[in-house]
């Protein structure tokens, strides 16, 4: 009893029911997705995996085009106004049908044109079919997390997987080719919508049908737009690599790069997770005047800071063994890519976390220049590295690209006095992390040390930041969860 009156104390019963439903579903939900990649790799090889990665990192980018934006505009909104549902929710999807129609176009043109696989060009098609769907799935989802709904959202996931597990399950034993296979996808994404829109329909009552109303999409559009274009820069940036490295290396290289960026994914999608539950509540704080935004702010950078540095040292130790047990011995080479990747990690894991504190305090456009800086330095940086060292080079420019954001996002931290104090701290740990990081790759030139340098870097990040921002506090935890913000 003394036990869960502490975790109550800590979290709240709102926040561990919303936090649980919405962690719990899209674990489940990503489950059907990594479940995919790791059939695709273990039962067609890496050719396979190869194809099915380019195909879904493209496909990605395509799900942000409809999307725009627009959910987090939506959740923006009606967490703080519930009475708009209706006109925020009609107006959101006419928007989202003439993009829709848009993505639809290019992707016929650019499969027909711009692939010449075919096993490839046929999985992209069907993984755009599923990002159309999806499309329409999160903007059910959005008015589920702005209400703090979020039991629907973890019902619609669920159900999205099992339908998908038996569908992979179905597949193996019949021996169906690969498109067939990843179909499994579609189907799911269809059921998970279908539960979506019927959920919707008890909510908005065919009266609040809101028509075309042009001054309010234009409305909507402006206010959406920067997000639009900073949320595409953020799936482009998180699959730039794939890209950019499927023109100089075979599938079966290909393949062995996205069983180690898998795990950078992974990092990205729980950040992700975390956000969606803080968002709202960062929202508010940072709407109201004061200290507390800032005192937030640090709280949550500093705390998720430490525990992704710690999982990205445990991953660097572990990765041949990780690789082996998720993909299979034939995967062995995409251990030394996943060592080279792992200092991208809790720098992926702080970006994402930036992107929604600037989208909170509606400093939007930091968010689109160093997202845009961020690429274009990465972008040449991969074209380089991939040219002159395949999937080794393609690694390390990840790692520089990261390296490079997250500096930035702490200048403008910094520059907005949000978490001053905390900036600062990170910009001094990362300058002298990086110093290190130069002397120890100067040491493994010597004495053959190959990948402790990486190690050191991530150890010295932790440290620099239980030194200069102390060790993890429970009335830090109270204060990320308090359930009156």
């Amino acid at each position: 009893m003394k036990l869960m009156r502490m975790i109550s104390t800590v979290l709240p019963r709102r926040l561990l029911i919303n936090s649980a439903a919405i962690f719990g579903g899209e674990a489940i939900a990503r489950l059907a997705t990594a479940l995919m990649a790791l059939v695709v790799a273990r039962f067609y090889g890496m050719d396979a995996l190869g194809n099915y990665g380019y195909a879904l990192a493209l496909a990605s980018v395509l799900l942000i085009v409809p999307d725009f934006g627009l959910h987090l505009f939506a959740v923006r909104e009606l967490s703080s106004s519930p009475q708009q549902l209706p006109e925020v929710f009609w107006n959101v999807h006419w928007l989202k049908f003439a993009l829709t129609v848009a993505v639809t176009a290019f992707a016929m043109c650019f499969g027909a044109w711009g692939i010449t696989d075919r096993e490839r060009r046929v999985v992209f098609y069907i993984l755009v079919l599923r990002v159309l769907l999806q499309s329409f799935s999160h903007a059910a989802m959005a008015v589920f997390k702005a209400l703090e709904r979020m039991h629907y959202i973890a019902l619609q996931q669920s159900v999205n997987s099992a339908v998908t597990a038996v569908w992979v399950a179905g597949s193996l034993v019949m021996g169906v080719p690969l498109h067939l296979l990843v179909a499994g996808l579609v189907v799911g994404q269809l059921a998970e919508t279908l539960i979506g829109w019927n959920i919707l329909g008890r909510l908005l009552s065919s009266s609040h049908f809101t028509r075309w109303d042009g001054k309010a999409l234009r409305r909507m559009a402006a206010a959406s737009f920067p997000f639009g274009v900073t949320a595409i820069l953020l799936a482009l940036n998180l699959r730039i690599d794939i890209l950019v490295l499927s023109h100089y290396v075979s599938s079966r290289i290909l393949g062995q790069f996205n069983a180690a960026a898998w795990f950078v994914v992974a990092m990205f999608l729980c950040a992700s997770l975390l956000m969606s539950v803080l968002f709202p509540r960062l929202s508010r704080v940072l709407a109201e005047p004061g200290g507390l935004g800032s005192d937030y702010i640090r709280s949550l950078v500093k705390n998720v800071l430490m525990f992704a540095a710690v999982g990205s040292l445990l991953l660097w130790s572990a990765a041949p063994g990780l690789i082996r047990v998720f993909f299979g011995p034939d995967f062995a080479p995409a251990a030394h890519i996943l060592r080279i990747l792992s200092p991208a990690l809790p720098l992926v894991f702080l970006n994402t976390i930036f992107f929604y504190v600037f989208a909170a305090a509606r400093r939007r456009f930091v968010c689109l220049g160093t997202l845009s800086a961020g690429i274009g330095v990465g972008t040449l940086l991969s074209v380089y590295l991939s040219s002159h060292h395949g999937a080794a080079g393609a690694a390390t420019a990840d790692v520089a690209r990261e390296f490079i954001m997250s500096g930035a996002y702490l200048c403008f931290l910094i520059q907005g006095n949000h978490a001053r104090f905390a900036g600062v701290a990170l910009l001094k740990v990362f300058g002298v992390a990086t110093a290190l990081l130069l002397v120890s790759v100067r040491l493994a030139g010597m004495f053959h040390f190959h990948f402790m340098w990486l190690a050191a870097w991530m150890f010295f990040v932790l440290m620099g930041t239980l030194v200069t921002l102390g060790f993890p506090r429970i009335r830090e935890w109270q204060l990320l969860t308090d359930d009156r913000l």
